[in-house]
């Protein structure tokens, strides 16, 4: 990271070569330290023999991207989960209702199995995803798997993905009905569900 900085203080937005590189850095191994930068997402390949220091904006949103990408990692894990809390509000209520996160920090609740919660954590390292047990006390940022480890728990499908029954997330919204209302009020006129005699959100 420093090299970083101080390769961005020397060739700003300007295209350098190895030699460049090696006049303003001296290196024993000046190929290999590139493809360890360019690996880094510190510098771009421009085209053959010239290069480009990422500016610090782009290094950042490459961050941010590289971090979302990780969104869809759970279509490939072969032990059992369910999307739970504000997810599952999102699911039943066909996207309608969004909270839950803010501008730095998304969570992905998921119900698993307390047996299986090793597992869980190798898959997320492996897969180079944040993640947290729920009630863990740790700087929670960007898209972050939460685990809720159980027993056992319901699983229900919703568009073919694996959530908790509707039930449960009308009694989470209850839980919580002050943030919730207006979840419960879309899903008790879509499902009947008599909770309430007037809408004050829909």
């Amino acid at each position: 990271m420093k090299l970083y900085g101080w390769m961005y203080e020397a060739f700003g937005d300007d295209e350098f070569t190895i030699d460049d590189f090696r006049a303003v850095f001296p290196s024993p191994h000046p190929g290999k330290v590139m493809h360890d930068l360019i690996k880094l997402n510190y510098v771009d390949r421009v085209k053959r023999g010239k290069y480009r220091v990422i500016p610090p904006a782009k290094f950042v949103e490459r961050i941010v991207e590289e971090n979302l990408k990780q969104e869809d990692i759970l279509k490939n894990a072969t032990k059992e989960y369910a999307y739970c809390d504000n997810d599952a509000v999102i699911m039943w209520t066909d996207g309608y209702y969004w909270t839950g996160f803010t501008a730095g920090f998304k969570p992905i609740h998921i119900k698993v199995l307390e047996k299986d919660l090793e597992w869980w954590k190798d898959f997320f390292k492996k897969n180079d995803a944040e993640f947290s047990t729920a009630g863990e006390h740790k700087t929670l940022f960007g898209l972050s798997y939460i685990l809720h480890p159980e027993r056992k728990f319901r699983v229900q499908k919703k568009d073919d993905i694996p959530v908790i029954p509707l039930e449960e997330a009308i009694e989470f919204c209850k839980k919580n009905e002050l943030t919730y209302r207006p979840a419960l009020e879309y899903l008790d006129e879509k499902y009947k569900l008599n909770l309430f005699e007037t809408y004050e959100h829909l």
